[in-house]
């Protein structure tokens, strides 16, 4: 059947109708004519698999990905990349005046990738027999790659390297975790369903294979709970990358931010919101390896990192010293438990990088209730539980003050955000 193609919405899907019925299409652009395949029903939406495009619109390109479409990975290659900034920027706004009951909001300003591909510094790869990719979308159906565009030159190039390693093992791995820092250093994960207690090869064959640029790999194994645990190590497990005049210690357990062209990006536009004075304290939630909380420390007399990843924490105490900067401390806990720690610290500022599922109501109260906090500065990754929270800082007479959205992963439908609320 035929669909009119409204818009484009948060998900990467289109919509339209079908008997009154809101449809959702993935692969189109708004205007578009299609003709689409009903997957699911439910009572009040239908979920469709685009089958032709009738009438495309003058904005639709062709992927340069030969696995677009079958790969889960991209959403958007069917669209130009200055397009798809333009897009994001519709949805977040839309997501904002929606769920967060926003008025008159604008986003300030946009800051696009410096490059649309190969801006990914870290890739999981799926294995099973001799497939080695990524899954179909919606599905556990392993796509088999030999290239992905997204992907840093020298990850691009670990594909095939992973694939030509299977022969050599004793036993298969469920997955290949690969890291490249902008100092091209590289970092490998395996990852077994079972324990093993040796792995055949070293770093000398790995090299080979894979990448001269391996520093260290890890062995690992996924638990029934689907968390990973690691079993052994080989090599140097820890990478650095440089922004600026930072220099930051990432271990193969911890995280740095997944878009190399980006990072400078996203730290400027922080720090920029703490440069109207010297505050006394500033807390950063979910700080990693101390990403934000280092050059915030510039701009405060006393920065507080919190982060639960035990690993990051040891990173993060580390950049501390490789920095000399003495007025930053770390603390490991779960950032949603941090509410003794800003009862006892009276923050001026709070800056906060939550994963998709955005803030706890309880930690939102905290804040609220701390009269010594003028400013939050929040960097999201999921518009729909920002847009809910901002919602939620209006009950302590926060208001929104500015809207930034830097696109960190260009191809895809997901959006990235820095948002600030004053009191």
């Amino acid at each position: 059947m035929e669909v009119k193609i409204e818009k484009l919405v948060y998900g990467g899907k289109g919509i339209g109708k079908i008997d009154g019925k809101t449809c959702f299409v993935p692969y189109v652009l708004p205007g578009e004519t299609v003709k689409v395949k009903i997957k699911k029903e439910k009572k009040s939406f239908v979920e469709c698999d685009l089958e032709e495009v009738i009438e495309p619109s003058p904005d639709r390109v062709n992927p340069l990905c030969k696995y677009f479409t079958y790969c889960g990975g991209c959403d958007y290659q069917h669209i130009p990349y200055e397009k798809q900034v333009e897009i994001k920027k519709e949805i977040l706004e839309e997501t904002l005046l929606r769920i967060g009951k926003l008025e008159n909001l604008k986003v300030d300003k946009v800051i696009p990738s410096l490059e649309a591909f190969r801006y990914r510094n870290r890739t999981q790869l799926k294995v099973y027999g001799e497939r080695v990719g990524f899954y179909k979308r919606d599905s556990k159906e392993i796509v088999n790659i030999d290239a992905c565009l997204l992907l840093k030159e020298d990850l691009d190039n670990g594909i095939n390297g992973v694939r030509n390693t299977l022969p050599f093992l004793t036993f298969q791995p469920l997955e290949v975790h690969m890291y490249s820092s902008n100092q091209d250093e590289m970092l490998v994960k395996f990852i077994y369903p079972r324990r093993i207690k040796r792995f055949p090869l070293g770093l000398k064959h790995l090299r080979q294979f894979i990448s001269k640029n391996i520093k260290g790999v890890g062995i690992y194994r996924k638990k029934p709970d689907g968390y990973t645990e690691r079993l052994f190590t080989i090599g140097d497990i820890f990478a650095f990358e440089k922004v600026g005049d930072i220099t930051y210690r990432v271990s193969i357990d911890s995280f740095f931010q997944v878009n190399r062209f980006q990072v400078s990006n996203l730290i400027e536009e922080v720090v920029s919101f703490l440069k109207d004075k010297r505050y006394k304290t500033v807390i950063d939630l979910y700080c990693g390896v101390g990403t934000l909380t280092l050059p915030s420390a510039r701009f405060a007399e006393n920065v507080i990192g919190v982060e639960s990843n035990p690993y990051a924490v040891q990173d993060a105490n580390h950049n501390r010293k490789l920095n000399k900067m003495k007025n930053v401390s770390f603390f490991r806990m779960e950032s949603r438990d941090a509410i003794f720690l800003i009862d006892e610290k009276k923050p001026e500022v709070i800056v906060v990088d939550p994963p998709r599922t955005g803030l706890s109501q309880k930690l939102i109260d905290k804040i609220n209730l701390t009269t010594s906090v003028e400013k939050v500065i929040y960097v999201s990754c999921n518009p729909s539980t920002l847009a809910r929270d901002i919602n939620l800082f209006k009950e302590g007479s926060f208001h929104l003050k500015s809207v930034k959205m830097i696109d960190m992963f260009p191809q895809t439908y997901h959006i990235e955000s820095i948002v600030l609320l004053e009191r």
